[in-house]
């Protein structure tokens, strides 16, 4: 059941940096869609298996440590599970687009892009926008750090 207030989103508790935000000493909340981009930003961010009591939750980049295979075939295997642990959030309908920050058309959309996909081949960490639909006929777009 939605309320008016959160809608379909819900509501949970702001986490900054992995922290709980406190204000005049209370608990400061997130609604809606603020609210889902948080959550779905800590499924992407926590390994697959790790929370004991939803194993089946976070994002499994296990293949791409363990498959011995290119660059290339690293990331599709990182968009496919990104894909699956996005689109298994129940508010969101669809995962329309995976892009990573040296991909193609972000580089050409953004003159900068190439400068910080140099740095995250040196670190191993790509920066990934997922375009998403939600029940609520919304589109939302993520944007996270993903380590490899």
């Amino acid at each position: 059941m939605t309320s008016p207030v959160t809608g379909p989103f819900g509501r949970g508790l702001r986490l900054d940096d992995g922290d709980l935000v406190l204000e005049r000493g209370e608990l400061v909340e997130v609604t809606g869609i603020a609210n889902l981009v948080q959550a779905l930003t800590l499924r992407v961010l926590t390994p697959f298996g790790s929370d004991r009591f939803s194993p089946g939750y976070g994002l499994d980049v296990t293949q791409a440590f363990t498959a011995p295979t290119s660059a290339r075939m690293v990331k599709e295997l990182l968009k496919l599970n990104l894909v699956g642990a996005l689109g298994s959030d129940p508010r969101v309908s669809e995962v329309r687009q995976v892009s990573f920050d040296d991909d193609p058309d972000r580089l050409a959309a953004d003159p900068d892009a190439a400068g910080r996909a140099r740095t995250a081949q040196i670190t191993r960490t790509w920066n990934v926008t997922a375009d998403l639909h939600t029940v609520a006929d919304i589109p939302v777009t993520l944007q996270v750090n993903v380590e490899v």
